[in-house]
């Protein structure tokens, strides 16, 4: 049964706070929505943190044709939440993420069989076929798994995220907590079995990483705080006159607009590192957030610079990797991507010599994903929160 337009706003809009404080999501990354009849529903509007949210921000949009009221745009993927009303009458709350175990299982593009062990997802979660998002091939490829799937609650994205329903807000919730869990489980038997002991492709097998420290530049001055202490340095100083964490810190706010930076040693992350290798864009938000590819550097200043133009991440030999932002939030998104980003490259790379390929986006979508992002979503959140 549809909510009532007053209840599903105010619904939708806790909804999603709860979705980045279960960890399913973060800063405007997917959209939420609720059926209020059988020709509207309300959903998330474009651009806008969750946290900022209010029920009165929602828009309505109308289910046959995606039409819609107000003065918010709504959210771009609204073509798919419409058709997973339209196909699926008993579904009146549907909820789009970018959650991390579902998002790298679904790069390999493969069914996940569930045996039964999880209640709310049924036996099977199809896949999506890749589409760049809010295209009509995505909502085609989306489309499709809803029909060929009637009775699945959820379907995998490929290289993108999730879709979650339920017919209801709990429900909706309960399918993608078990999404997460289910594709975490087959994730964790997988790289326990793709090679011997001491496999390199295994998180569980990353290499203990120094790391580099964390800065905030101010000026001409930044401070670096590393292995405890807590040091200010010029930017006028040349590198071989600093300390080489110092110096690769002081050569990236050189060469670039970020106010930020901090280093990234989590297990994936470092044990991706270990490979020696370019991390390719398995994942369109890597994309858009972090690069088209994030680069493999040697530990020296000007090598890093070099590996950074153009990105917001880069690996570097023995050290981890570096994330850089134009503020705090910035870079704790490039962390947040970066180590989902580095699992799925683990996965592809393990995945590749057993099966058949599975292949990063294509460099004319990843630098497409990379320029809208750029030139449109963060102006977007720029003035949003002003």
């Amino acid at each position: 049964m549809a909510y009532s337009e007053k209840e599903a706003r105010k619904l939708v809009a806790e909804a999603g706070r709860r979705l980045k404080r279960e960890g399913l999501t973060a800063r405007t990354w997917g959209n939420l929505s609720a059926r209020i009849s059988d020709e509207q529903f309300v959903v998330t509007p474009s651009g806008l943190d969750y946290d900022a949210i209010e029920p009165e921000d929602l828009v309505t949009v109308r289910i046959s044709d995606c039409a819609w009221e107000g003065e918010r745009k709504p959210s771009s993927e609204k073509g798919i939440h419409a058709d997973a009303y339209r196909l699926r009458p008993e579904v009146d709350f549907v909820i789009h993420t970018h959650q991390d175990q579902a998002s790298v299982y679904g790069i390999l593009g493969e069914l996940l069989e569930t045996g039964g062990e999880f209640p709310a997802l049924g036996n099977l979660v199809p896949c999506a076929e890749y589409g760049l998002p809010s295209t009509k091939r995505l909502r085609r490829a989306v489309a499709d798994q809803l029909e060929w799937y009637p009775e699945a609650s959820a379907v995998l994205l490929r290289n993108h995220g999730a879709l979650c329903m339920g017919k209801d807000c709990g429900e909706a919730f309960l399918v993608a907590k078990e999404l997460e869990r289910a594709c975490g489980e087959w994730l964790s038997g997988f790289f326990g079995e793709c090679g011997p002991e001491g496999h390199a492709f295994a998180p569980s097998q990353a290499q203990e990483f120094s790391g580099l420290g964390k800065s905030r530049r101010k000026g001409n001055r930044f401070c670096l705080l590393f292995n405890g202490d807590r040091k200010v340095y010029d930017l006028g100083k040349r590198p071989e006159e600093l300390p080489l964490e110092a110096a690769i810190h002081g050569e990236i706010y050189r060469n670039s607009d970020a106010c930020y930076i901090a280093a990234e040693t989590s297990p994936a992350v470092t044990a991706f590192c270990s490979l020696g290798d370019a991390l390719l864009p398995y994942l369109d938000d890597l994309a858009q957030i972090a690069g088209i590819s994030v680069r493999f550097s040697g530990a020296s200043p000007e090598k890093v610079k070099k590996a950074l133009k153009g990105r917001n991440a880069v690996l570097i030999r023995g050290r981890g990797a570096l994330c850089t932002g134009k503020t705090a939030d910035d870079v704790a998104a490039v962390r947040m991507i970066l180590r989902k980003g580095c699992e799925a490259g683990l996965l592809a790379k393990a995945w590749n010599e057993r099966e058949e390929a599975c292949l990063p986006l294509g460099e004319a979508d990843a630098r497409l994903q990379r320029l809208i992002y750029r030139k449109k979503y963060s102006k977007k959140k720029n003035r949003n929160q002003q």
